[in-house]
């Protein structure tokens, strides 16, 4: 008869304790920066993975603008989601080991409509404020290369949502957008069509086009290393013993005699 006497705690294999870092474009699902394994060995305690990186930039962050304005509102327009997404980047830099940033860009984009030397400059202003703002809450400057410059975008820029939009005249509208006029021509034209065409392109195809965009550069074609913890985990295995029979219950086998043994009934002594 076999009894469990006790348990004891055997390693059986290894796991691997690894941080995650934060991020697609969002990418901007945030993409991140793609690489390739080239090994995998142990280093003592540790799993020592080596990689190759291969991408030179990841999608960046889009803020929007009001018109006119070269002030960051970080409840306008999703730019709540955008700013969020950008910190959970900023952390994730200074926990993987594999995001090495080579340069930040800043863009600053004033819409078509107005004077192009002001857009110009409102441009520059935008790119500027968002710089601003990373400076103050991440020192991103003082850590990175960032560089930035404006935009004053064309009609060119809107044709595109005014062909997937719903605008009245649109092939009217696509008409002067893709026609040789100026910016100014083309802005007076449109202002000259019935007020539904003008207010539409005021209250949703510009908007869009003022804002900053953010984009991170990574070194190219480098290589990095990850050394991750090997932790051990355990699970229990049963260790049993026979138990140890009664003296009197003993039953001694002559293993000297030779012959056939056989098993009979119990039979009276009377014969």
């Amino acid at each position: 008869m076999k009894t469990i006497l006790s348990t004891i705690a055997l390693t059986l294999a290894l796991g691997i304790a690894v941080g995650a870092a934060a991020q697609n474009k969002s990418t901007v699902s945030r993409s991140a920066a793609d690489t390739v394994m080239l090994s995998e060995t142990a280093d003592g305690d540790y799993l020592v993975r080596r990689y190759v990186v291969n991408s030179d930039k990841i999608d960046g962050y889009s803020i929007r603008y009001l018109i006119n304005s070269a002030k960051l509102m970080p409840s306008l327009n999703g730019n709540a989601n955008e700013i969020k997404d950008l910190s959970a980047f900023i952390e994730s830099l200074s926990n993987d080991s594999l995001l090495r940033v080579r340069s930040i860009e800043i863009v600053g984009y004033a819409s078509p409509d107005g004077p192009r030397a002001f857009n110009e400059q409102l441009a520059k202003r935008r790119a500027q404020d968002f710089r601003n703002y990373v400076d103050k809450k991440y020192n991103l400057s003082k850590h990175y290369d960032v560089s930035i410059r404006g935009v004053a975008e064309n009609w060119d820029a809107a044709e595109a949502s005014v062909r997937a939009s719903k605008i009245t005249d649109r092939q009217a509208v696509l008409d002067i957008l893709n026609s040789r006029d100026s910016d100014q021509q083309k802005e007076l034209r449109m202002k000259r069509m019935a007020p539904a065409v003008w207010n539409y392109m005021r209250e949703t195809i510009l908007p869009p086009l003022r804002r900053v965009e953010m984009t991170v550069h990574y070194a190219e074609g480098r290589y990095a290393e990850q050394r991750m913890l090997i932790v051990p985990v355990v699970e229990e295995r049963e260790v049993v013993v026979e138990e140890v029979c009664n003296p009197c219950c003993d039953i001694v086998v002559d293993e000297s005699i030779n012959g056939l043994i056989v098993e009979m009934d119990d039979v009276g002594n009377d014969w």
